[in-house]
C-alpha cells in the first residue's frame, strides 16, 4: 500500500475534469450567441421547409436525404425520438433547440477527450490513441 508521503502533491491540471458549458462551445466556435442563434434557426428552417413552425418525421427524413444521410442511419431516428420531448409527433423549434445543444456539447467533450494537448487541435497521435482506447 501506499503511503500519502508518495503520493504527488499536486495533479496534472490538464487531466482533471472540467465541466463543459456552452460558453466554451462558443469560444471553439468563435461564434457569438447571436450568430449561434442565426445558425440553430436557419438549419431549423432547412428541416421545415413548409415554414409550418415544427418538423415531423417526413421533414426530418427528407432534408436528412437532401445532406446524403440515409433514413435508416442511427441518428436519423435518434433526431426525431430524441427531439419530440412531449410525445407529440412533432419537434417544434425549442425541442431542436435543446437537441443541438446537448449534441455540440457531447461533441465537445469528445474533442476536448481527445486533445489532450489541449491546444485546439487534434493531432494524428491523439486521434490513434483516442482510437486505440476505443477498441478500434
Amino acid at each position: 500500500m501506499e503511503s500519502a508521503k508518495s503520493k504527488p502533491k499536486y495533479r496534472n491540471p490538464m487531466k482533471k475534469p472540467v465541466s463543459v458549458t456552452m460558453e466554451h462551445v462558443l469560444l471553439a466556435l468563435r461564434e457569438t450567441n447571436e450568430d449561434r442563434e442565426i445558425r440553430i434557426r436557419s438549419l431549423f428552417d432547412f428541416f421545415d421547409n413548409s415554414s409550418l413552425g415544427f418538423l415531423d418525421y417526413a421533414q426530418i427524413e427528407k432534408g436528412l436525404a437532401s445532406l446524403q444521410i440515409p433514413p435508416e442511419y442511427k441518428y436519423a431516428r435518434d433526431l426525431f425520438r430524441v427531439c419530440d420531448a412531449n410525445r407529440d409527433g412533432r419537434v417544434d423549434y425549442q425541442e431542436f433547440r435543446r437537441y443541438i445543444d446537448a449534441k455540440e456539447l457531447e461533441l465537445y467533450r469528445i474533442f476536448q477527450a481527445i486533445d489532450v494537448a489541449h491546444n485546439g487541435c487534434i493531432l494524428p497521435e491523439e486521434l490513434w490513441e483516442a482510437l486505440v482506447k476505443a477498441g478500434m
